[in-house]
């Protein structure tokens, strides 16, 4: 009786721990699962942005099943419409979505997804929220991207505004100004080494830093922050992504059937195009323009180029050498509504209190850097500009008090002495309606996670 009695007790133990056991790998399952299930509301909430976006569907199309609020700027959705998923015997779920700027009238959108898994009999509810900030898939969705490094040195600034520009002549342009300025001014490089973005000496990004994997190194009261950080918080850790990715396309130079030749620098005061003598391109109504060997635009001091109407300036034969030089308050003059496009495979170099396309938008003044080796692009000494820049191989530098409102794409790219570089969002839109992309991804853990995130804590 002895023997059994302890048989007996042995086999309740052995069958009661393998319950647990599995009572345990059964929760975890569902766990796992109830990840998968908040991905299902993220991919939900996209697909209803790309619709409207890349697809041209009308939003309200689009979010068809939604509750909408315009007013809020939100939308909200439980999946499924009806019942519940079964991710295990015995177990359902349901996911709830919440998304921020839904309609993109306040800025970029925000996904909110928790999916809540009840596992059955006795068992408390099992909830997982997985938050997403969503990014334009256009070129220049980003602001500051360097493909091997970024260093912002000695007082550098970078943050963002919204011209709120959408092309149009009756629409009218935001201008920069500290009032206007918001906290999306992104700097990003695909670099996965040790130190791939590096700030110093009170350097600040008033927004987010991104790496393809290598480290953010701060000195010296370096900044990384965004409107809602904590007082005295230099770095916020939220605000630091190292699981960047960023495509750099190849530069197609147009080569359309009609082109001016350009037969000597242009090195004081000259207006483009002159109808008298140019003709446009029949197909686009822009004016082509061709700088031959030995031909460069070099403005000397006090010297304005103008530009009246919408031109392409190409420099096919010049690598390695000097294309585009501005020297003492030399200024390029770009007619407002009109266009300048550069190719160049050269260096540029824009020095000291010049004006470059002040008074019109940053994406009428598009520097195209097409070399495939090395290449330089250099702003200093008080050179405001508003542009784009797209040279993947070159090594970008601005400095000593230089301003440029725009984009920048480069190999390598330096900011030091009190530059500033105001990404415009509007920019995000350049180029077509294009879809959204996952700019980042996080589980919000806590409460405190959970209650700070758009969609709150009663969500």
């Amino acid at each position: 009786m002895l023997v059994a009695s302890i048989i007996s007790i042995s086999l309740v133990s052995y069958l009661n721990l393998s319950r647990t056991t599995l009572e345990v790998a059964h929760r975890s399952f569902l766990v796992n699962s109830s990840v998968n299930l908040a991905e299902l509301g993220l991919e939900q909430a996209l697909y209803c942005l790309n619709r409207n976006q890349s697809g041209g569907v009308a939003l309200a199309t689009a979010w068809d099943g939604w509750t909408t609020d315009s007013t809020a700027h939100t939308a909200t959705r439980t999946f499924p419409d009806s019942g519940s998923y079964q991710p295990a015997p015995n177990a359902t779920a349901t996911v709830r979505v919440f998304v921020a700027n839904y309609d993109l009238q306040a800025g970029a959108p925000t996904v909110v997804s928790k999916a809540t898994i009840q596992p059955g009999g006795n068992a408390p509810p099992m909830s997982r929220y997985l938050q997403v900030t969503l990014a334009r898939r256009a070129l220049w969705s980003y602001g500051l991207v360097g493909r091997t490094r970024v260093q912002l040195n000695s007082n550098a600034r970078v943050d963002s505004w919204d011209s709120g520009s959408d092309d149009s002549p009756t629409t009218p342009v935001t201008a920069y100004a500290a009032g206007v300025r918001r906290d999306n001014g992104s700097v990003g490089t695909v670099s996965a080494v040790n130190g791939a973005v590096g700030l110093n000496s009170n350097a600040e990004v008033y927004g987010q830093v991104n790496t393809g994997g290598g480290t953010v190194t701060t000195l010296s009261n370096a900044r990384i922050y965004g409107a809602t950080t904590p007082a005295r918080t230099n770095v916020d850790a939220s605000r630091v992504n190292n699981q960047f990715e960023f495509t750099f396309p190849p530069i197609t130079v147009p080569s359309p059937p009609t082109i001016n030749t350009i037969g000597g620098s242009i090195t004081g005061n000259s207006t483009l195009p002159n109808p008298a003598i140019h003709s446009p391109n029949p197909a686009d109504g822009k004016y082509y323009f061709s700088f031959g060997i030995g031909t460069n635009i070099d403005l000397a001091s006090n010297k304005t180029l103008r530009i009246t109407d919408s031109v392409v300036l190409l420099f096919n034969n010049h690598a390695g050498v000097p294309t585009i030089h501005t020297d003492s308050n030399a200024n390029i003059a770009v007619t407002p509504g009109k266009s300048v496009e550069v190719y160049t495979q050269g260096d540029i170099t824009m020095d000291s209190n010049n004006s470059i396309n002040i008074g019109n938008e940053a994406r009428h003044f598009l520097i195209y850097g097409t070399s495939t080796t090395t290449q330089r692009i250099t702003l200093s000494s008080n050179v405001v500009i508003y542009g784009c820049i797209y040279a993947p191989n070159a090594a970008f530098q601005i400095d000593s008090n230089c301003r440029l409102y725009g984009a920048i794409i480069a190999d390598t790219i330096q900011m030091d002495s009190n530059a500033e570089f105001h990404y415009d969002e509007a920019l995000g839109n350049f180029g077509g309606r294009g879809g959204f992309r996952v700019n980042q991804w996080k589980e919000l853990r806590d409460a405190a996670e959970r209650t700070g995130s758009p969609a709150g804590a009663n969500f």
